[in-house]
């Protein structure tokens, strides 16, 4: 079928908004009509070629949701008429780290992401006679995807499908560097450092794990301001001097957890620099390729540590829909954290705002009826 996709032809230009060619899924795979995504800065670093050499043409978008048209042999979690999320790690349930209860690890799924094809090594994507990469696996900014079947995550009802789209990134990632990675407990100073759409989705996870605490530093006041809506209790401008000592004097010492939702070196170490002895900071944001931190080596002596997180470091297949649950219930708002709708031909403007720092997270609308879309439309 030919259908609409945003491509990226070469590293640091525009994406173009094309006509292309998409296979029908194989053995394993499904069809999805995609309703809406998120425009994340994993989605920019890859428009930038930050992320390694040879990584186009490809179809970006990994964040988003939609409504099942066609499943290929062996799949039997999902069915035609279906609403799912996108989950862009399908964990293959056989290597090393799956076995382990790693999922987000996956091995054949890592691999199969940066060469930008399905778990098969294959892609469904073609213009013009030239195989496209499927960005992330996922391949979201056009009207229709094929995705492996562990991609194609089943949506409980009652959460609209503009809403949906945001959780199979930012709202997993963000949970899962609070719950599987600090296990942040009631009572316990955090801090997030870098306030768009995945910090904002740490600050509503330290607060309902029931920090005490939930420091917010950034340099934008509007995101400052919606960190204290979103539940951050105090908020840091970190384009002043002391951004640092700052946090520390507000939390008598230091907090037991810092988040680094940016992806920077600087703040990275600013993570470091605000935790009191025996703490730990969680580096959640990507960073490119080449970027190295230093730490003063003397301080692992007050038992401060460093740790990775991927992908919320748990299994997204069971907290999506878990997730999802949460937003129906009224318990987790992901509205808030949207600052811009638009439409397919606006995600360049999407990626230019991700750019300059401007707002939090904007959802492109691929289907404004499935969507749910405010208005029923951008």
């Amino acid at each position: 079928m030919r259908i609409r996709a945003a491509v990226l032809h070469e590293p640091r230009t525009p994406l173009v908004v094309e006509e292309v060619e998409l296979d029908e899924p194989r053995a394993g795979e499904v069809l999805v009509r995609v309703a809406a995504a998120g425009v994340c800065h994993s989605d920019l670093h890859l428009a930038e070629g930050a992320l390694g050499e040879g990584r186009w043409p490809i179809v970006l978008g990994h964040e988003g949701a939609g409504v099942v048209e066609q499943v290929g042999t062996g799949v039997e979690h999902v069915a035609p008429g279906d609403r799912v999320g996108f989950c862009f790690v399908p964990s293959c349930g056989t290597c090393r780290f799956c076995r382990a209860g790693r999922p987000n690890l996956c091995e054949p799924a890592g691999v199969n992401a940066v060469a930008g094809t399905l778990m098969d090594g294959t892609s469904r994507l073609h213009l013009d006679g030239t195989t496209l990469q499927h960005g992330l696996m996922t391949a979201c900014f056009a009207e229709r995807t094929v995705v492996a079947g562990a991609s194609a995550v089943p949506l409980p009802p009652g959460i609209p499908l503009w809403q949906a789209a945001l959780i199979g990134c930012g709202v997993v990632t963000g949970m899962g560097a609070v719950r599987n990675v600090a296990k942040v407990q009631p009572d316990e100073r955090v801090c997030v450092i870098g306030c768009g759409g995945v910090g904002l989705q740490v600050i509503a996870g330290a607060r309902l794990a029931g920090a005490g605490q939930i420091v917010a530093v950034d340099r934008r006041p509007e995101k400052l301001e919606l960190a204290l809506r979103r539940g951050a209790t105090h908020a840091v401008d970190a384009s002043a001097d002391g951004a640092a000592g700052e946090v520390l004097a507000l939390t008598e010492g230091g907090v037991d957890h810092a988040f680094e939702v940016v992806g920077a070196a600087a703040t990275i170490r600013l993570a470091w620099d605000v935790l009191r002895p025996g703490a730990s900071a969680v580096v959640v944001g990507l960073a490119p390729q080449g970027v190295e931190v230093s730490l003063p080596a003397i301080e692992f002596l007050s038992d401060k540590s460093v740790k990775g997180c991927y992908y919320g470091s748990g299994d997204v297949a069971v907290e999506l829909p878990a997730l999802a649950g949460l937003v129906a219930a009224g318990s987790l708002e992901l509205a808030d954290v949207v600052s811009h709708v638009t439409d397919l031909d606006g995600v360049n403007d999407a990626l230019d705002r991700l750019r300059s720092g401007e707002g939090a997270r904007t959802v492109v609308i691929l289907d404004p009826e499935l969507a749910d879309a405010p208005g029923g439309s951008p």
